[in-house]
């Protein structure tokens, strides 16, 4: 996965949805076995300093050992991402989300020995409770890492901050003066209806899977945790065999008036100035067969003002998958806004017949798509011309 946000828009909010589910269901669970909620830290922050007021040793080190296990989870997260990175993995996030499958397990083995006719106690309710939190605080930096700071799971406080701010935003810029957001704004700062909508979707996400949670305990207690450990395998799933692809600078980018080699048919060519060019790359390989494509947008928006023509070759990538067409056209919406033009590389005619259709429209045509770099160059020197 890429450095950046490397999940697009759609695949950040199936992925947020599903694990604001896992969070809730897990939250209810912890509360219904221990009667603490795993990833409360601001609650237990402040019981923590109640505590402390009344002198209450055994609740001062339990709770702190709660908001310990919660940063140890983060920090876990964060190490396994870079373990990830530094070794090329397809996908970095695969780690740390099943060391997250492995900590639920060891929580589901003591969900399935505990008596639910009563709350837990003793040492059960240390281990117990403490595994919970680590797995929220790994899950909430895991998805937090992805989305690049926009999105969190585990918590609701934030998510409806940014439902009401980004409300009032919204309504006040876009409805009532009709002006857009200002200029030079980050991709996830931008307020639209496209992130209202999923924050909306990760509170109705984390309460419908706290409703589960509750139905589940009542009907199956010993096996009420099985359902989000099956989400994460399956989420696991999705990420190894259709892994998200890199982009990284060709040795033509980065320069702008010199004499280069065209890296696709040996042929000299000048490259204009202002011109950036860019390729995909399948992570592992390009064996791996279907692989989605980051947030182009976002990566879009990250480029130097300079680099006003970018030219992105996406031939190494094998098959870029059905998420394509938003991805792609998010980054067009994005380029237009930014006043660049940006030239798709390496698909094949289905592809491109593929991705028109699922856009209900011609959003690749000849003005932003080329057969190789010669064809791209060629096109370039005529505008110039």
């Amino acid at each position: 996965m890429l450095v950046t946000l490397a999940h697009s828009f759609v695949l950040q909010a199936r992925l947020s949805i599903s694990l604001a589910a896992t969070a809730g269901y897990t939250n209810v669970i912890a509360m219904l076995v221990c009667g603490v909620a795993a990833s409360h830290v601001t609650g237990h922050a402040s019981t923590l300093g109640i505590a402390t007021m009344g002198g209450q040793w055994v609740s001062i080190l339990f709770l702190a050992a709660l908001l310990l296990a919660f940063v140890a989870g983060a920090f876990v997260s964060g190490l396994a991402t870079e373990i990830g990175r530094h070794r090329g993995w397809p996908s970095i996030y695969v780690l740390p989300a099943v060391i997250e499958i492995v900590l639920l397990i060891t929580f589901a083995a003591g969900v399935e020995l505990h008596d639910p006719t009563s709350r837990e106690s003793g040492i059960g309710l240390w281990w117990m409770a403490m595994t919970a939190s680590l797995a929220m605080g790994l899950q909430n930096a895991t998805i937090t890492r992805i989305s690049n700071g926009v999105v969190r799971t585990t918590h609701l406080t934030g998510v409806l901050t940014d439902l009401g701010h980004e409300s009032a935003q919204l309504a006040l810029f876009k409805r009532w003066l009709g002006a857009p957001m200002a200029k030079g704004e980050s991709a996830h700062t931008t307020v639209s209806s496209q992130r209202l909508f999923l924050l909306a979707s990760i509170f109705a996400a984390f309460i419908a899977g706290a409703t589960l949670a509750a139905l589940a305990f009542h009907e199956f207690p010993r096996w009420s945790m099985v359902p989000p450990i099956a989400l994460l395998l399956w989420i696991i799933a999705q990420d190894l065999f259709k892994p998200i692809c890199e982009i990284e600078e060709t040795i033509l980018g980065g320069i702008n008036s010199s004499t280069s080699t065209d890296a696709h048919d040996g042929v000299s060519t000048t490259l204009p100035a202002g011109v950036a060019v860019f390729r995909a790359i399948a992570r592992g390989g390009e064996d791996v067969g279907e692989t989605r494509l980051p947030d182009l947008a976002a990566w879009l928006a990250r480029l130097p003002r300079e680099s006003r023509i970018v030219i992105l070759d996406l031939g190494g990538v094998g098959s870029v998958g059905p998420m394509a067409a938003s991805t792609l056209d998010a980054m067009f919406e994005r380029a237009r806004r930014d006043g660049r033009r940006v030239i798709i590389l390496g698909l094949e005619a289905h592809e491109r017949d593929t991705i028109n259709a699922l856009s209900r429209g011609t959003l690749l045509d000849a003005e932003n798509t080329a057969e190789d770099m010669r064809a791209a160059l060629a096109a370039l020197t005529r505008m110039a011309a």
